[in-house]
């Protein structure tokens, strides 16, 4: 085991220590020390940050929308207060100081900043989770191994969704589980996307540990049947009446067992031994677990809802060599309803002669044929075939057997995108899309531009039917992107490049706001988008002819003019759409202002000074201003006072200012403008007046974390492994 790592802040405090490992219902994370289930005392407020720069491997803004579907896979869960908080304020986003209390972060780690992915690292992504001795979560973060290892959202890499739903799970306080096929299956492959969906082990988990009310539950021992001794960290399993795994925990050291967050029904309930695929090692630390003993069925048992049942003693037989599943097979295996898919699990002991049974007897076993060290089988599953998880069980000769729980997977077709209706649109979004193809359930969401629409939610999408889902885009970056339609099971549909979102021009201000009817005036437009191509400008539909591209933020236009009016639409079209401001100028008859000097040239920055203006069209001039921005106008400082002189000049008292060069901005009733760029400097303000004083402030020091006491540090890594079977690089996650 690694040594646990300080957090760099020491507080100081006691451990208290338990003399007996505590019943949790499910695999909770524990102190390593007391035994305590780690928990968060405000989970209806976990707050999240995803780091804004992403993945390196990802530049659609997809790794985002992965990430934020691992959020709201959680977030779906109901029976429960949890909920994960996602903060988007762009300045929490820019952070990448994630051990500090107070920021959960979601972030790539692509040159081990953190520290925990030096060269040769087989960690593909870990979720540090600092506590408290009592078992409380002061934090946690998810941090993925960018640098070494490829992430995707498209199957070339290792899935983020997938990835990400599995560390969120420990970021709320679960450690890695027996289910098979569930999130928090320590194993994972770059073709499995099945742990984007949760079990209902991990669904049934938060409502045990995060209620919104009261839960069936259902409690018992196990012991051995030859000497009545404790079993400690037995894996007992309750599926329901159709044969699917509904939850499960492990025994503490006195053999007892809790399982917790159920609906009321009939279970089948029975005890196996974590010896494989999942063992003792892929816990964290503090777990006490003893396999030497038989998968033993106990029997059914029915629990009310909000009601209670306790089985009494369950008790198994000694330990069989039969043993079902090894971590090298890619679970959990697929099971699509209404079709035929041929499997294989290795193991030891599978021997001709020996049975193979489906916990769903609906499921059709055929073409079984046995290895020794692995069994090969075809499932036929009916049509419409509820999703879930389903247990095997082989039965050797002699009657020995062992259960491998949750390891079938039964999930709906992939969804199937054909077309999007319209296949365009600008990326300031605010338009309906329609989604044709097939296979779209309730729950689904749309994975478009980088942003998630849930099915029912605000915002979010629509499930018309199963050949249709309706939504509302919004905005997004330009260019191609991907229409991905996921199943709530996890699986997807996806057209590659099926819809492009234009960028739009932006027009956001104009410089000045009126004009000359006789043209001649030199507008200034600032915006976003513009590009060099196709450019063309129209003030009231009138094209103003050649259009100065400065970048894509600037251009500079000068009018045609036009009959006194307005104000008026001021257009900014490119090859990719059009940008629009309205109201933006008016036509009106004067000539525009100009400014051709200033005397004196140099005024001090305490103001006061008389200066004169020379120039044309200065009569109706109201307002001067120096420093103004030259793009817009705005800023700078005003003239407390400003004296008409004629036609040609005018006087002004000369504003308190800061030292340098200052441009002249005069602006007349109309709201026509002139500018002078340069040619006035304000010189540096000496004050004859004396003393003074100053302040000193002084850091002292950063304060605390949150609370007192020793803060212990639990972390759950991503291990790559690699088989004698392919190539394909196979993670798996253990907590150290």
């Amino acid at each position: 085991m690694r040594n646990l790592r300080r957090r760099r802040i020491a507080l100081a405090g006691g451990v208290a220590i338990m003399a007996a490992v505590a019943v949790t219902a499910h695999v909770r994370l524990r102190h390593p020390s007391s035994g305590s289930p780690l928990f968060w005392s405000a989970p209806q407020s976990i707050g999240i940050v995803i780091q804004s720069a992403g993945s390196d491997d990802v530049s659609d803004g997809s790794d985002e929308a992965a990430l934020r579907g691992a959020i709201a896979t959680w977030n779906g869960v109901g029976g429960t207060v949890a909920r994960l908080l996602e903060d988007t304020d762009p300045a929490q986003r820019q952070r990448t100081d994630w051990e500090q209390f107070g920021l959960n972060l979601m972030l790539f780690d692509e040159d081990d900043s953190s520290g925990y992915f030096p060269e040769g690292s087989s960690a593909v992504a870990i979720t540090p989770v600092w506590f408290f001795s009592d078992g409380r979560i002061a934090g946690a973060d998810v941090l993925f191994n960018g640098g070494a290892y490829t992430f995707s959202t498209s199957g070339d890499g290792f899935d983020i969704q997938d990835v990400a739903t599995h560390e969120l799970g420990h970021l709320l306080g679960l450690d890695h589980t027996g289910f098979v096929g569930g999130t928090m299956y320590p194993y994972v492959d770059p073709s499995v996307i099945l742990h984007r969906s949760l079990s209902r082990d991990e669904e049934h988990a938060l409502a045990a540990i995060y209620p919104t009310g009261g839960t069936a539950v259902i409690s018992g021992s196990v012991q051995r049947a030859a000497d009545g001794s404790a079993v400690a960290g037995a894996h007992v399993v309750v599926r329901d009446a159709t044969g699917r795994a509904s939850g499960a925990t492990l025994t503490s050291t006195a053999g007892d067992f809790t399982i917790g967050g159920l609906a009321g029904g009939t279970y089948e309930l029975y005890a196996d031994p974590l010896d494989a695929p999942v063992s003792a090692s892929n816990l964290t630390a503090g777990w006490t677990i003893h396999t030497d003993f038989e998968s033993t069925v106990h029997g059914h048992v029915t629990v009310a809802s909000e009601g209670s049942a306790d089985v009494g003693v369950v008790t198994v037989g000694e330990d069989v060599a039969v043993v079902l599943g090894r971590n090298i097979d890619l679970y959990p295996l697929r099971c699509v309803s209404g079709r035929t898919s041929a499997h294989s699990v290795r193991g030891t002991g599978l021997v001709p002669g020996s049975t193979l049974t489906c916990s769903d007897p609906t499921v059709s076993l055929s073409g079984v044929s046995w290895y020794s060290n692995r069994v090969a089988f075809v499932l036929e599953v009916p049509a419409q075939a509820a999703p879930g998880h389903l247990d095997l069980t082989v039965t050797g000769e002699g009657g020995d057997e062992d259960i491998l729980t949750a390891c079938l997977e039964i999930t709906p077709p992939d969804p199937e995108v054909v077309f999007v209706t319209p296949n365009q649109g600008d990326n300031g979004g605010g338009f309906p899309l329609t989604i044709t193809g097939s296979g779209f359930r309730p729950g689904a969401r749309v994975v478009l531009g980088g942003v998630v629409y849930e099915d029912g939610e605000p915002g979010g999408c629509t499930v018309v039917s199963d050949s249709a889902i309706e939504l509302t885009a919004v905005g997004s970056t330009g260019g191609l992107s991907d229409v991905v339609v996921i199943d709530s099971s996890g699986v997807e549909g996806r057209l590659e490049n099926g819809f492009e979102f234009f960028d739009v021009p932006t027009v956001q201000s104009v410089f000045p706001l009126a004009g000359y009817a006789g043209g001649g005036t030199e507008l200034v437009l600032v915006g976003d988008h513009f590009k060099r191509r196709g450019l063309a400008v129209r003030i009231g539909g009138i094209d103003q002819g050649p259009v100065e591209w400065v970048s894509a933020e600037k251009l500079v236009v000068t009018t045609v003019g036009g009959a006194p009016s307005g104000p008026m639409t001021i257009e900014v079209q490119t090859e990719d759409g059009v940008g629009t401001i309205v109201g933006a100028f008016r036509y009106v008859p004067p000539l525009d202002p100009s400014v051709s000097a200033v005397a004196p040239g140099v005024a001090s920055a305490g103001g006061g000074e008389t200066i004169t203006i020379t120039g044309t069209g200065l009569e109706d001039v109201q307002t001067v201003v120096f420093g103004a921005n030259l793009e817009t106008g705005l800023g700078g400082y005003p003239a407390p006072q400003v004296m008409v002189l004629g036609a040609e000049a005018i006087e002004v008292t000369s504003p308190l200012a800061i030292a340098g060069e200052a441009s002249v901005l005069v602006q007349s009733a109309t709201g026509q403008s002139g500018i002078l760029e340069a040619g006035f400097r304000f010189s540096e303000f000496v004050s004859d007046s004396g003393g003074g004083c100053h302040t000193v402030l002084v850091d002292g020091g950063r304060p605390p974390g949150p609370g007192q006491g020793a803060c212990w540090l639990a972390l759950i890594l991503l291990v790559v492994l690699r088989t004698h079977r392919d190539a394909l690089r196979r993670a798996a996650l253990v907590g150290e």
